[in-house]
């Protein structure tokens, strides 16, 4: 008996001094160099977002915050890395929707997004866009869908890949519309998008910040946006779902994530100053340059955004058998 009480005095006694040692650990959050990764190629969006949150974090916490970009798999290489990381907030990730609710549906993923990760929040959201030569004659997507049915597996789309929202966005389509297209997938939104110029590929679905100097040059034809209302930098194009297929909504999201298990007080602290930096008039300018619609969603937004993602993206699968497995 007396045994059990001095063991647990000792215990008490060990907690008791290292309980205010973390807390002023957490207080004192960040004291040494932040890591964002990024598990995209550099100068993609989220290779953007994270230079311009790690430029203005840097500023205000007095700490070097570096972006390290860890391409491949989809993004989930960079992901994994992220989840496998000591979560102390010094270890974070940037990533889009990819590789957060489209990946792990197409194919095992070694992360659970819902378990492995604590949403920090989303701070910016892209529309894409259907694009075709203009040289194919079709201007609308009811035009679209009649050349498919009249022309049955005839009719092909690039992808940047078999898990890819380009993809997923063109699978939405067929399902709505009951047409045959036929994928050709490329290894990245570069070469899928040179494909549709070349003539290779019949249509591509493209972010619109990379479709626009060919929209504007004239080199490529748009059918439609992905989003509930017209893109900022193509205000002209129609979303697809007030072209007769209301179900074609495709929006990808930008955001902050932390491995799980980082400390509530760190995270709010890196969450309020995230909310700051994009809410900067200039920092908001320079997203909508560039074809993003600024956001923001907290930590509860955002993960019944990615639960509701990934409900949505299961059904399609389910629906259609596609996988990359």
């Amino acid at each position: 008996m007396t045994t059990n009480v001095l063991s647990l005095a000792r215990v008490l006694t060990v907690a008791a001094a290292i309980f205010p040692a973390v807390c002023d650990a957490q207080d004192g959050f960040p004291t040494r160099p932040v890591r964002f990764v990024v598990p995209f190629p550099a100068a993609t969006p989220p290779d953007f977002l994270a230079r311009i949150a790690s430029q203005k974090l840097a500023e205000s916490w007095g700490v070097p915050v570096i972006v390290e970009v860890r391409d491949g798999a989809g993004g989930t290489i960079g992901v994994n890395q992220v989840v496998r990381a000591i979560p102390d907030g010094y270890t974070l990730l940037f990533t889009n929707d990819l590789s957060i609710a489209i990946a792990p549906v197409l194919s095992k993923t070694p992360y659970d997004p819902r378990k492995d990760l604590s949403p920090i929040g989303a701070v910016a959201q892209g529309t894409s866009v259907l694009v075709m030569h203009p040289s194919a004659g079709v201007s609308s997507i009811k035009e679209l869908i009649a050349m498919a049915k009249a022309r049955p597996g005839a009719l092909t789309f690039a992808s940047a890949g078999d898990a890819s929202t380009s993809r997923m966005c063109v699978e939405l389509i067929k399902q709505a519309a009951g047409v045959d297209l036929v994928q050709v997938p490329y290894r990245g939104a570069a070469p899928a998008i040179q494909a549709v110029l070349a003539g290779e590929v019949s249509m591509y679905c493209s972010p619109a910040f990379q479709a626009l100097p060919h929209l504007k040059s004239g080199k490529l034809k748009a059918l439609g946006v992905t989003g509930t209302r017209p893109s900022p930098v193509i205000p002209e194009v129609m979303p697809i779902s007030e072209q007769g297929l209301p179900e074609v909504i495709v929006s990808t999201w930008y955001a902050a994530f932390a491995p799980s298990g980082t400390p509530p007080a760190v995270l709010d602290k890196i969450r309020d100053a995230l909310k700051k930096v994009f809410d900067d008039a200039g920092v908001r300018q320079k997203l909508a340059g560039a074809g993003l619609d600024p956001i923001w969603m907290d930590a509860t937004e955002l993960a019944a955004k990615i639960r509701s993602d990934l409900e949505k993206w299961t059904r399609l699968a389910k629906a259609t058998g596609i996988t990359t497995e």
